[in-house]
């Protein structure tokens, strides 16, 4: 073996080959180290395998009394609006309206795709009844995408079981599916509605033990609408419209509103376009809207 002096050349230059050996060798440890997921994990790095890297979770944004839109335009399995509203039920004032209290927020509710009978009617009180031991005072969910010319927002509405309402009126006999404003629903809704009813007339249920049976809407107006022929099986609904606080009212009859007596009126539009409330009796009080 030939000797290397301390101080040659040949020396210096085995240190200078050692120690690129010693850098060539970092470098490609970090570069493996950065191959497999190494690192700080709160940068974003993922152990295990590209099969268990997942991108985070969307963060949930709105909450209760808070509009925000429901996964896929579904709720409950059922086809609804995009909006969403959460609160207590804190008024029942008819078989097909209600008010529901969120975030310090009163909105009154008038549940799509069905017409209850009005209190003055048959089976108008125990339409309300119904509706009553269904929502009052219980925590419910509103999926909905338009406001009435009222103010009033139309929607669906669930319990926290998934309890769907709307249908369920019909189901029993204490409402009726509201065909004019079927296009507003998908094809499968109005599929469910229309077996329900058909269900309960032949089950002679609730207001269908009748002989013959006045809708509401003839009640309102004497005269029946115009059933539209619907282009699409999907729903076709309105332009979105802003959250409405119900502002202060006086009820027409305040003794036939079950929870809150502070429950707004609600006004109907005759067929000669007049506006009008109904009174305890039942007759027709123009000017009171």
């Amino acid at each position: 073996m030939i000797p290397i002096h301390s101080d040659g050349p040949d020396f210096k230059n085995l240190r200078k080959c050692t120690r690129m050996r010693t850098i060539l060798a970092c470098v490609l440890a970090g570069a493996l180290l950065l191959g497999c997921g190494g690192g700080d994990s709160s940068s974003g790095g993922c152990t295990g395998g590209a099969a268990s890297c997942a991108p985070n979770d969307p963060i949930p944004t709105g909450g209760a009394g808070l509009a925000s839109a429901t996964q896929g335009t579904t709720l409950c399995g059922v086809d609804v609006g995009e909006k969403l509203l959460q609160g207590l039920v804190t008024n029942v004032h008819d078989g097909d309206t209600v008010t529901l209290s969120s975030a310090a927020s009163a909105y009154q509710i008038r549940l799509d795709s069905i017409d209850a009978p009005e209190l003055a009617q048959p089976f108008g009180s125990l339409s309300q009844s119904a509706l009553a031991r269904a929502v009052l005072g219980k925590s419910v969910k509103v999926a909905y995408s338009k406001t009435d010319q009222y103010g009033r927002i139309v929607g669906a509405l669930f319990t926290d079981s998934c309890q769907y309402v709307n249908l369920d009126q019909v189901s029993a006999g204490l409402a009726w599916f509201y065909k004019a404003y079927q296009c507003e629903i998908s094809e499968a809704a109005r599929q469910q509605f229309m077996q329900a009813q058909d269900q309960a007339v032949q089950a002679k249920a609730g207001l269908w033990a009748q002989s013959d049976p006045e809708a509401p809407w003839f009640y309102r107006n004497g005269s029946e609408p115009v059933t539209p022929v619907c282009s699409s099986g999907s729903s076709v609904w309105s332009a979105n419209s802003a959250l409405t606080s119900v502002g202060p009212t006086t009820p027409a009859n305040s003794a036939s509103n079950i929870g809150s007596t502070a429950s707004p009126q609600t006004c109907y539009t005759g067929p000669r376009g007049g506006t009008y409330t109904l009174t305890a009796s039942g007759g027709k009080n123009y000017g009171g809207c």
